[in-house]
């Protein structure tokens, strides 16, 4: 049976030996006989008891924690990335705090706030919504502790890891326009947000390179704020297929959810994909590859993007990292 040790102190006391022996041994530090930092391990182990990792972070300036800072996974699609930061974290000898947000920017600073009063070794901020010079980066900052923003606001961290959206769009486009359509439907993209306003930019320089007349050839059906994105792309499906007697032949949705709902929408109203209609969703989510048909999608490299956060905040020097996501081909675009 455990016999409960509350302290550094109280462990010392029942082995004879002083606090700042026992201290050192728990905490892996020179100086101390191999035979008895093994000792006092071992009876750690049997009373329960661990250090705190805060007091060793007041002596030391730092724990061996790194903060992760996300806002909501299912509305941004980030249980792939935290999945992969989790493990990436744990491989590299550290331990990981995660903070969930409201997706606010108060929510953000809050979090922000506790990583640095805790001391962590490091953070890593994603879709970040403030300023380099904002409460709780600065704090952040001046307490030397290195930041990597992954897919901020603003990109004008020392230490940034960027998807590039516009390159994504731009080869959606490019392949759906080499299958032969030359009107699109673009459900769900907006320039109203950061992300979507890259979107944008990326399908309209592409429609220019492609010698297309981008006002008559995209045809965009912003989604409504706060809507589901399922039904926001049934619903937006049905706008687009009652705006015109003769619909855009292909689609590009803002993620592989609204692609579904508008893929569901097709279906049940005898259109067929991609015979009448090609499809391509955006996050390369794994029902993709299940639909009927398989789901054409863009593959955002969480993967990859993860770990160009981590070898960022592990590196010396800051720098910017720019993620290239991949179109994967499937059987919902066709020529046509």
């Amino acid at each position: 049976m455990k016999t409960s040790v509350h302290s550094t102190s109280e462990l010392a006391q029942r082995l004879g030996l002083s606090r700042w022996t026992v201290s050192r041994a728990l905490n892996d530090q020179p100086g101390v006989n191999a035979e008895t930092a093994e000792r006092v391990r071992e009876a750690a182990r049997k009373a329960g008891f661990a250090p705190s990792i805060l007091g060793r972070g007041l002596r030391s300036g730092k724990t061996d924690l790194i903060g992760v800072v996300a806002p909501d996974l299912e509305d941004f699609h980030l249980t792939r990335k935290i999945s992969v930061l989790r493990d990436r974290i744990e491989e590299a000898g550290w331990h990981g705090i995660f903070q969930i947000t409201d997706s606010t920017p108060k929510g953000e600073r809050d979090a922000l706030e506790r990583l640095s009063a805790i001391r962590c070794a490091g953070v890593i901020n994603i879709g970040s919504r403030l300023k380099q010079n904002e409460t709780g980066l600065s704090r952040l900052v001046s307490a030397g502790i290195p930041v990597v923003m992954i897919d901020p606001a603003h990109t004008d961290g020392e230490r940034v890891v960027i998807t590039d959206r516009a390159a994504a769009l731009r080869e959606a486009l490019r392949h759906l326009h080499s299958l032969g359509h030359r009107q699109f439907g673009i459900l769900g993209i907006n320039d109203t947000t950061s992300y979507g306003k890259q979107r944008v930019q990326g399908l309209m320089k592409s429609g220019r390179q492609l010698k297309l007349n981008v006002r008559n050839a995209l045809h965009f059906f912003p989604k409504e704020d706060g809507a589901d994105d399922f039904e926001a792309g049934a619903s937006l499906m049905r706008d687009m297929l009652s705006a015109s007697k003769n619909p855009p032949s292909a689609v590009i949705a803002h993620n592989d959810r609204t692609a579904l709902g508008a893929l569901s929408v097709l279906q049940q109203l005898g259109h067929r994909v991609p015979d009448e209609i090609s499809l391509v969703g955006y996050d390369n989510t794994d029902f993709c590859a299940y639909t009927t048909p398989p789901l054409t999608t863009l593959d955002p490299q969480s993967t990859e993007l993860v770990h160009a956060a981590m070898d960022l905040l592990l590196a010396p020097e800051s720098g910017k990292r720019i993620i290239t996501p991949k179109l994967v081909i499937r059987k919902s675009t066709a020529r046509r």
